[in-house]
């Protein structure tokens, strides 16, 4: 979207993968939650073969940082770090997203 102060660009932020939610509101486990980003993270793998998505993933020290739930986080993330296709993955940060659709040609990215 163009402002007078410069371009806003939406990077998309979960609201189910985000351990605030899944671990605090919704009670599950720190293995469940693992679980929920393994199967995120394979699904969106799949479908990306058609089209380009971001599987984002929202975590807050105070939440996921607890002792009991760094153990099933670190074998997720190292599940998708060892993946056997990492060359179609792009591990990075919103900044970088950002940045990257603000470098392309005008009319890819609508509103540029």
């Amino acid at each position: 979207m163009r402002t007078r102060s410069g371009p806003i660009l939406s990077v998309p932020y979960p609201s189910e993968m985000n351990d605030f939610g899944t671990l605090l509101n919704r009670d599950h486990t720190g293995t469940q939650f693992a679980d929920m980003i393994v199967n995120q993270f394979e699904e969106m793998l799949k479908q990306s073969e058609k089209t380009p998505l971001v599987c984002s993933i929202s975590l807050h020290g105070f939440v996921v940082g607890q002792p009991f739930r760094v153990r099933p986080l670190r074998q997720a993330i190292e599940h998708i770090a060892n993946h056997k296709h990492k060359d179609r993955v792009w591990y990075t940060t919103a900044r970088d997203i950002a940045d990257y659709c603000f470098s392309l040609p005008d009319g890819i990215i609508p509103g540029k």
